[in-house]
């Protein structure tokens, strides 16, 4: 039975001496610095292994040709020994084997097809082999004289095994300073004398020190750049992944507006005004659908591209909640669901976050809650948990998530069997992978799950408490009555622009229209009635912003509330730098979206 040696054991498969430094500019004498001189990256026990099994593959053909070096090199001193009359050719046929089982190693190497598997064997016994042949021919010579002419041949050895990895860190230190050890005391018994042996003991160490640092140095490196192409092809499969999924997905939404469009066409020519609004509801919620699912695409993408950097302020949680609330109970009741929302009675009230990330989070939450719920209920409640830490908890009477799903369903395009038989059920599985890449993003923001089969879900988010703000009563939002608003609308997309003000008007809105600062200018000296809200893109032509926009209109007529619908990322300085009643919308945004961002901008 083997007896654990825990320290060699660390040699060969974690770090050398401690995991690698982070700064390597804090110490002068940078080469000197055993931090960063012995520090080898450790990787997992899989990672390990495919590790070695790369570098083996890449190590093949130089180990093939050291065999045959090593070969020639013996046979040719062996020669030179026979011409020199130093041996006799009988002495010489005794030390041929070591010619022949180098070249025994080489042609199974080149042979077999596990050659690669066998690197680390077949490197330590040419090593190996090749060190006892020096010391047989030292010892057999008995000749103290040649003891100056033998030690420098481990030298070439120590090039071989320190130079390149064939042999693992914990083999090549044995190898490496065992013969440092063995080549003096051999001498001592051959009688060689104190004096003569301290050159080559002193060179041994040295070149045993240097070969250490340098193999140190080989391996580190060589799992820095493996660590790094792991990474860049594991990124390169995720995309490929995603992509894929994506573009399988997406066809189900569009084909569905493919359908629905001919049905329409159909229903127009035979002016069947019932099937007209009919199809076209069914078109909503499908360009619904996708609006979101094109939302949530592009948000993960930020969020782990890092272009969606969080701004992070103190979130009212109970008015959060009640435009959730707002949102989302059409949806329960066309379900026949029950969607409580419990609002906090008492403080905090506030917490640290993303006020706009966070409600999507949430809402998927519930979202995903009403589609997985057949019967019973929905409930929303944030409790306090400590004396900075709220948790808010979305509740169900579903049927439960199995153990051996609880991993899968954060990943992008996921759903159950029951989701995709349900035809209720609409969505392409993004919505709680876009709540696991965002709660990672906010800082003290944590997800857990608890779910049992058949007994529903509860989806646990830990929120920290903002304690810089004074504590207030709960603020409700003036919900949707919209109706009535006189609302400056600026895009320079004249497409966008047109839909923009039939929609406004549409829902009752009084709507002025402009595409650029000149035209936003000349309708403001127009007007007798100061808008109720401003509606505007952040990036239009020749340069200008929405910031121009909000500038103009304020200097006009004043603070009015401000909605930003962009379709591009803001960075966060110009975020910083918008009034602070101002909110932003990413486009495309769905009928129910826009409308409640109308509101919640009215209420500010």
């Amino acid at each position: 039975m083997r007896i654990p040696k825990p320290w060699l054991d660390n040699i060969a498969t974690k770090s050398f001496f401690r995991q690698p430094g982070t700064n390597y500019l804090g110490c002068g004498l940078f080469i000197l610095n055993p931090r960063t001189l012995f520090a080898i990256p450790y990787f997992d026990a899989e990672t390990e292994s495919l590790f070695w099994r790369e570098r083996y593959l890449v190590l093949l053909t130089p180990l093939k040709s050291a065999l045959v070096l090593g070969a020639s090199a013996f046979l040719a001193y062996i020669l030179l020994d026979v011409y020199t009359g130093n041996i006799t050719p009988t002495e010489a046929l005794s030390r041929l084997p070591i010619v022949l089982v180098l070249l025994a190693l080489f042609r199974y190497l080149h042979v077999s097809p596990h050659a690669v598997d066998r690197i680390n064997t077949v490197a330590k016994l040419s090593a190996g082999l090749s060190a006892v042949h020096l010391f047989v021919v030292l010892l057999l010579d008995s000749d103290p004289v040649y003891y100056t002419e033998t030690w420098p041949g481990l030298l070439p050895m120590y090039f071989f095994s320190y130079g390149q990895m064939f042999m693992s860190l914990r083999a090549t230190l044995g190898f490496g300073w065992c013969t440092a050890v063995a080549m003096p005391l051999s001498g001592a018994f051959i009688g060689v004398e104190s004096a003569a042996l301290i050159p080559s003991i002193l060179n041994l160490a040295i070149v045993n020190i240097f070969g250490l640092c340098t193999r140190c140095q080989l391996e580190a490196y060589s799992r820095r750049s493996f660590r790094e192409k792991r990474k860049a092809e594991n990124n390169a499969e995720d995309k490929t992944r995603f992509l894929h999924q994506l573009s399988h997905n997406l066809r189900q939404p569009l084909q569905a507006l493919s359908c629905y469009s001919s049905v329409l066409d159909a229903a127009r020519a035979e002016q069947d005004g019932q099937r007209l609004q009919r199809i076209a509801g069914r078109m909503g919620l499908v360009i619904d659908e996708l609006n979101l699912a094109v939302n949530h695409v592009l948000d993960i993408a930020n969020l782990e591209s890092g272009k969606q950097i969080p701004l992070l302020t103190a979130v009212d949680i109970n008015l959060l909640l009640a435009g959730l609330e707002n949102q989302f109970a059409a949806q329960a009741a066309r379900r026949g669901l029950k969607l409580k929302v419990r609002l906090r009675r008492s403080p905090p009230f506030n917490v640290y976050s993303d006020a706009s990330i966070l409600s999507q989070i949430v809402g998927n939450l519930i979202d995903n809650a009403l589609k997985y719920t057949e019967r019973g209920w929905v409930a929303v409640a944030a409790i306090k948990v400590g004396p900075q830490r709220l948790k808010l908890h979305v509740c169900d009477s579903g049927a439960g998530i199995a153990d051996a799903m609880r991993e899968d369903i954060f990943k992008e395009f996921f759903r159950s069997n029951r989701r995709q038989s349900d035809a209720h059920a609409q969505g392409l599985g993004i919505g709680l992978a876009y709540v696991a890449a965002a709660t990672q993003c906010l800082p003290e923001h944590s997800l857990q799950l608890y779910s049992r089969p058949g007994q529903g879900s509860d989806f646990q988010l830990y929120l920290p408490v903002a304690t810089a703000v004074a504590q207030t009563e709960p603020i409700m939002p003036l919900g949707y009555g919209i109706a009535g608003s006189f609302v400056l609308v600026v895009d320079d997309d004249a497409e966008v622009l047109n839909a923009m003000v039939k929609q406004l008007t549409a829902w009752g809105c009084l709507v002025q229209s402009a595409s650029c600062l000149a035209e936003t200018q000349a309708a403001l000296a127009d007007n007798i009635r100061i808008p109720a809200l401003l509606i505007t893109d952040f990036y239009l032509q020749n340069r200008e912003t929405g910031r121009d926009i909000i500038a103009a209109v304020r200097a006009d007529c004043g603070a009015i509330p401000t909605l930003i619908l962009s379709a591009r990322a803001i960075p966060d300085q110009e975020k910083a730098e918008l009034p602070a009643n101002t909110l932003l919308l990413r486009k495309p945004a769905g009928a129910v979206r826009l409308m409640e961002s109308i509101a919640l901008a009215l209420a500010k």
